[in-house]
């Protein structure tokens, strides 16, 4: 199984998943659907949170990554295309995060309805 897989419960899970994004990508972005295909499987391979992010998932912080950062991250929702409110269960609690701030984790799960 595909580590997308996992994540969301199955091989069909990932596949819906990965093809609402690609949707996304060719109607808001007006992309071409193959391009917008490669540009999600790049971004699912990479962790890229640009395409990944969302609510309800929880993001682990890279063994590179700063040690003053929390550690996890749980997503609550975005407030636009830049930022997110993350909650870290420490000592920050909930705060506003840019999206660019989550390269520094990977995408360890999440709890889908």
């Amino acid at each position: 199984m595909t580590p997308l897989g996992q994540l969301l419960g199955g091989e069909a899970a990932a596949a819906a998943w990965m093809n609402s994004r690609v949707h996304r990508l060719v109607i808001w972005h007006r992309l071409d659907p193959l391009a917008a295909l490669d540009l999600v499987e790049q971004a699912v391979a990479d962790h890229d949170p640009a395409i990944l992010a969302e609510p309800g998932q929880v993001w682990v912080l890279r063994p590179e990554a700063d040690e003053e950062l929390p550690v996890v991250l749980y997503v609550t929702h975005r407030l636009s295309s830049e930022y997110l409110v993350a909650e870290d269960g420490g000592r920050t609690g909930t705060g506003v995060i840019p999206l660019a701030a989550l390269h520094s984790y990977t995408l360890d799960h999440w709890h889908r309805a």
